[in-house]
């Protein structure tokens, strides 16, 4: 029963500074982008151009995403749910393609093995209905980022 305790008291502590070791690497990171194109970000359409990420509430598995674009002209805040991934050296933001148009659909923090997943929005629902009836595919292009 002991033993018992120990693992599960050690279990606790390791999901505990691995969560705090996350929120700690969002809270750090406000990721520079320049998406070359126009982009839907949920209800929001955005011009193409350079971007600041950042997250607004990091230590929260349902985080809330800020973008603003450099010039202060566009910004759009979205509610997000955390993915396990991959973590790589690159910051990212993964968009969803359907001919010309572009969905945000994942920002990727830095050596973060958990990402943030965006809901799809009304627009791209209804599109994804119309381009599933005409039998296209989805595309999913990947935008680097750095961070500072």
């Amino acid at each position: 029963m002991k033993r018992y305790f120990y693992l599960l008291a050690t279990a606790v502590l390791i999901t505990a500074s691995s969560v705090c070791a996350q929120a700690q690497s969002r809270n750090r990171q406000r990721l520079i982008v320049e998406v070359p194109f126009g982009f839907n970000a949920g209800s929001t359409q955005l011009p193409a151009g350079e971007y600041n990420v950042s997250v607004v509430n990091p230590s929260s598995s349902q985080s809330v995403v800020l973008i603003n674009s450099s010039d202060g002209q566009s910004s759009v805040m979205l509610g997000t749910i955390d993915i396990i991934g991959r973590a790589t050296s690159r910051a990212k933001l993964i968009f969803r393609r359907y001919d010309s148009q572009y969905f945000l659909a994942q920002v990727w923090m830095a050596s973060d093995s958990t990402g943030m997943s965006t809901k799809y929005s009304k627009a791209e629902k209804s599109l994804r209905k119309q381009l599933r009836v005409s039998n296209q595919n989805t595309d999913v292009v990947a935008v680097n980022a750095r961070w500072k």
